[in-house]
């Protein structure tokens, strides 16, 4: 029989262990090994004189008065700091003294000084104005989106030079985060995001659009509309990582928002699946720790992708701590709708975007158990369906009840948010 093994996952900020039931066959799952780029700042000088499918930069915007430069908030990784300083000296030593830089926060809350301080760097937050979308605050009407107005932080509207900044990965409704989502829905207003995020729902039948989920493109309604926004806000630039499981790039490059988001999704679906010969009894998954389980909300993208690797009627173990709690006020209402199949007409009578991320985590509970390491209120975690621990040693000790004591299959996952498995 295999030996105990001792086993330690992110968690937050640091990190958590635990030992493994001496019958459990456990194996390890990590994204695809790339190197890291060494020296990425040469690498983006290169790429701004010779894009994707583009003008050179400079080109560009040599005779542009005012820039905006949306980039992620903190619940998303993409190496601002690193690459932001390159494009603003580009940007003054043509001439643009106009320039802002909008975190894309979409319908998240907003941020603090210190959090967004964090993500330019000090000397860049110090120097540039640097703002939240609010999606309730200041837009513009820019045309037609859904058969509404489409309504676009103004400051972006209103400049005559757009760039992005921002990672390309795995996102379990759009196929893939990143590129053309800096715009839809992060700097959109609030009834464009759940109109957009309605696309996910299937308007000829219950459930899902048959065409949602990770990793898929074609078809997928919402990265449809999404580059549809992006186009009608006239972004003019794209500058796209992809990192590792670890946050380091590993990929880098830039041009127009199609062309390059398409070369850059490439490279995240090479690292983003992982095949697996058949699914496990037990699934224990880190989110990877900070930022990716700042919330329940965005922890909810690990437990989508974790769930594809756990036999049904198995076991997930879940490790997310959820530093700013649950990610919106109203979302542990959903649960009291006793099924998916209830928020499913909950939803279609009143749509509300993070009531099918709850509708997405119901479809995880009704179909394996879920055990949480978090620091939400047990309460909180009972009524989502799951069952909280307050260790890791105690969350497998109660999977060993329920899986029995004979041998089985178990993986072991300390980046959930980074990649999913796929079972042959």
């Amino acid at each position: 029989m295999p030996s105990a093994r001792n086993i330690s996952l992110p968690y937050g900020s640091g990190k958590v262990g635990a030992s493994v039931p001496q019958n459990w066959r456990l194996e390890e799952l990590t994204a695809p090994k790339k190197k890291p780029l060494r020296d990425v700042t040469a690498l983006l000088e290169k790429i701004l004189d010779n894009p994707v499918g583009s003008r050179p930069f400079n080109a560009i915007f040599k005779d542009r008065k005012r820039v905006a430069i949306v980039v992620p908030d903190k619940t998303r990784r993409c190496g601002v700091d690193i690459l932001l300083p390159t494009v603003l000296e580009r940007l003054e030593k043509i001439g643009i003294a106009d320039i802002t830089i909008i975190f894309a926060t979409g319908i998240h809350p907003g941020q603090s000084e210190e959090e967004k301080r964090a993500i330019v760097g000090e000397e860049i937050y110090s120097k540039y104005r640097c703002v939240d979308h609010d999606a309730r605050g200041e837009l513009a009407d820019v045309g037609a989106f859904l058969g509404k107005p489409l309504m676009l932080n103004r400051d972006v509207a209103e400049a005559d030079g757009k760039i992005i900044i921002g990672g390309v990965k795995l996102h379990y409704l759009a196929g893939f985060g990143g590129g053309r989502k800096a715009i839809m829905p992060g700097v959109a207003s609030h009834e464009n995001c759940i109109d957009f995020h309605r696309l996910s729902l299937n308007a000829e039948g219950s459930g899902r659009h048959p065409r949602i989920g990770a990793g898929i493109l074609e078809g997928n309604p919402m990265h449809i509309a999404a580059t549809e926004a992006a186009k009608m806000a006239g972004v003019d630039f794209v500058i796209n990582t992809v990192l590792d499981e670890e946050g380091i790039i590993v990929f880098i490059n830039g041009g127009t928002l199609e062309d390059s988001f398409a070369e850059a999704v490439k490279e995240a679906e090479s690292l983003s699946v992982v095949p697996i010969k058949g699914k496990g009894d037990v699934v224990i998954a880190s989110c990877g720790g900070y930022p990716a389980d700042i919330n329940f909300i965005q922890s909810q993208k690990s437990l989508d992708f974790a769930y594809r690797g756990v036999k049904p009627g198995g076991v997930l173990v879940l490790l997310a701590e959820c530093r700013d709690g649950i990610g919106n006020a109203d979302f542990l209402k959903w649960f009291d709708h006793r099924s998916v199949g209830e928020m499913d007409m909950a939803l279609r009578k009143n749509f509300v975007i993070n009531g099918q991320t709850a509708m997405a985590t119901r479809e995880k509970t009704e179909a394996v158990k879920v055990f949480l390491l978090s620091s939400l209120p047990d309460e909180a975690v009972i009524r989502m369906g799951m069952t909280p621990v307050r260790t890791l040693d105690d969350a497998l000790k109660e999977a060993q009840k329920i899986v029995g004591d004979n041998e089985l299959d178990a993986f072991l996952i300390k980046h959930a948010s980074s990649f999913m498995p796929i079972a042959k």
